[in-house]
């Protein structure tokens, strides 16, 4: 009797394994037939369910991602506001072996990215969705009573993502100084901030204020 194959289970595993080499060797290393000796299918197997290197690499990304969402969906719950805000700052961060990882798949991506715009689109659309949610907690904050109704939501968010990606590399490259005590408290100072009524998150300059900086001639 034929054995019976769980295709879906298979091609998670390979691209689990996939992510697994991209973040220890980068992304040059990820090759079929290294993925092929990590997984021990065959390289025929391997290109049975996908169709070239980028689409593996593709299918990684997303891997981190799904992997990474049920993780934040999870710790937050049915949490609203300023609440889950925190919650999902703190999933975000690299402050977990899981975490740490996807940090450094995405830093390999994103090196490619400030290059090659049209480089796995992915990365775009998982950045969408970081800020869909974090706009949903902020405006979810401003109904509950939790920070100022004059707020600029969309202004907090890209600050909010600013801080985040720049505290998550510090972590990486000096975790020494960037500790879990820190990040913790960095979360606890982000949210008082946003409770204040100066908001002093918002007095650091954003994407929008591009138009009002005069360029510094070199």
């Amino acid at each position: 009797m034929p054995k019976i194959v769980n295709h879906e289970e298979r091609r998670e595993f390979i691209a689990r394994v996939s992510a697994e080499i991209i973040a220890e060797q980068g992304l040059e290393q990820a090759t079929i037939r290294e993925i092929a000796q990590r997984t021990g299918f065959s390289k025929g197997v391997i290109e049975h369910y996908f169709e070239d290197k980028d689409h593996i690499i593709d299918m990684a990304l997303e891997w981190i991602g799904k992997r990474y969402l049920q993780r934040e969906r999870r710790a937050v719950g049915e949490k609203k506001g300023l609440a889950a805000l925190k919650t999902r700052l703190l999933c975000s961060w690299p402050l977990t072996k899981e975490s740490q990882q996807e940090w450094r798949i995405r830093l390999r991506f994103w090196s490619i990215a400030v290059v090659q715009k049209e480089a796995h689109p992915i990365l775009g659309k998982l950045m969408l969705l970081t800020r869909e949610r974090l706009i949903q907690n902020i405006d979810e904050a401003k109904a509950l009573g939790e920070v100022p109704a004059s707020i600029d939501t969309i202004r907090t968010t890209s600050m909010l993502i600013h801080i985040s990606t720049g505290l998550s590399c510090n972590v990486l490259v000096a975790p020494m100084f960037y500790n879990k005590r820190y990040i913790r408290e960095t979360v606890d100072n982000i949210i008082a901030d946003l409770r204040s009524p100066n908001v002093h998150l918002m007095s650091l300059i954003t994407p929008n204020d591009e138009s009002e900086i005069e360029e510094e001639s070199v």
